[in-house]
């Protein structure tokens, strides 16, 4: 795999999208920082530079397994936590479905999996050792150390890591350790749905990488949306 290295950008996923158009080989792209940088419907992603870890992989021509869709990212996910559980031994970190990654209640990274007609592109983005964010974040975002890191390795490893997934998804092996990472199971949720809020207890997470609420005394599951309030039962 080829790994292009910048300084600066405005998004890593907007550079994998552009050599998707004219690239047929598998390509990592890796910035120091990111001025425009952007997460799960949009949202911009705070990326200093020095203190976090921010790329994108582009995959030509990706062939989907469209009923295993949704267990690529939850995958990834998994994968990632382990690398920084293996590095960083003293933090235990938790994931929210279906994208994003905790760590004492604080948001310190994140998943995005964008399609297009020419493959697909994983952009992740992990608060390492940002200590300053912007007020609006101060109450929601974290990051996992205080100290420097070895960024050359902790890329690498995070790269290997997502390559992996690609061809080991659709199996769902990853799925206990997910669930036991979960920062949702057995905890009255919040799941917004577009327009429409749903109110309920998040009782697992399926085979198929979805969302089981109960809900007036239902069992929904989900494939999207995002959990919005979390709360003890």
């Amino acid at each position: 795999m080829k790994i292009f290295t910048f300084d600066q950008v405005t998004s890593t996923q907007d550079l994998a999208r552009s050599y998707l158009a004219t690239h047929a080989h598998q390509a990592a792209f890796v910035a120091n920082s990111q001025t425009k940088s952007y997460g799960k419907r949009g949202r911009s992603f705070f990326s200093p530079p020095n203190t976090g870890v921010y790329f994108s992989l582009a995959v030509p021509d990706f062939k989907l397994n469209k009923e295993k869709s949704e267990l690529l990212t939850p995958a990834i996910a998994t994968a990632l936590v382990d690398i920084l559980q293996s590095l960083f031994s003293s933090i235990k970190l938790k994931l929210k479905w279906v994208n994003d990654i905790y760590l004492d209640n604080k948001k310190v990274g994140g998943i995005l999996t964008e399609y297009s007609t020419n493959g697909l592109i994983i952009g992740v983005g992990i608060n390492i050792s940002t200590q300053v964010f912007p007020n609006n974040l101060q109450e929601k975002a974290g990051s996992i150390i205080k100290q420097d890191f070895n960024r050359q390795k902790l890329i690498k490893s995070l790269l290997r890591a997502v390559s992996t997934c690609l061809g080991a998804y659709e199996s769902g092996a990853f799925l206990p350790q997910y669930r036991h990472l979960s920062c949702l199971l057995n905890k009255n949720i919040t799941l917004q749905l577009g327009k429409k809020v749903v109110h309920g207890i998040a009782v697992n997470i399926n085979e198929r990488g979805e969302l089981v609420v109960k809900s007036n005394g239902q069992l929904h599951s989900y494939s999207s949306g995002e959990v919005i309030k979390v709360e003890s039962k």
